[in-house]
């Protein structure tokens, strides 16, 4: 089995942010979460830029991303199991665009996955 590190598999930072891009992208197009977006505080690139950090600090270990915790993120917002599902198919709709391999969406949904106490009913 390839030991190469699920970053380097990703594409790396340009990876993982073009992978952040068309999420956004999914989740700007898609009814059951678009509207979380419309009085965002933040604009597109500010999201993106966000996500990008955030993901590339969690599998590099590398503190890059300076943004609030999580779950700092999403309280208030009560976020449903259905909305949390919503945006791990946009993810696996991203991968799969963008041509990831099985395994590494596996790992990725597997982490946001890990991040549900973190996001839902908050």
């Amino acid at each position: 089995m390839d030991q190469t590190p699920l970053f380097e598999r990703l594409g790396g930072r340009d990876g993982i942010r073009k992978m952040a891009e068309r999420l956004l992208d999914n989740h700007l197009q898609n009814p059951r979460i678009a509207t979380r977006y419309e009085n965002a505080s933040t604009d597109r690139e500010q999201l993106v830029d966000g996500a990008t950090e955030f993901f590339c600090t969690g599998l590099t270990g590398v503190p890059t991303y300076e943004g609030r915790p999580l779950a700092d993120v999403h309280t208030g917002m009560n976020i449903d199991d259905a909305e949390f599902v919503a945006v791990l198919d946009d993810a696996i709709a991203a991968m799969g665009s963008l041509g990831v391999g099985e395994r590494e969406q596996a790992e990725v949904l597997h982490i946001l996955y890990s991040m549900k106490g973190d996001v839902v009913r908050l």
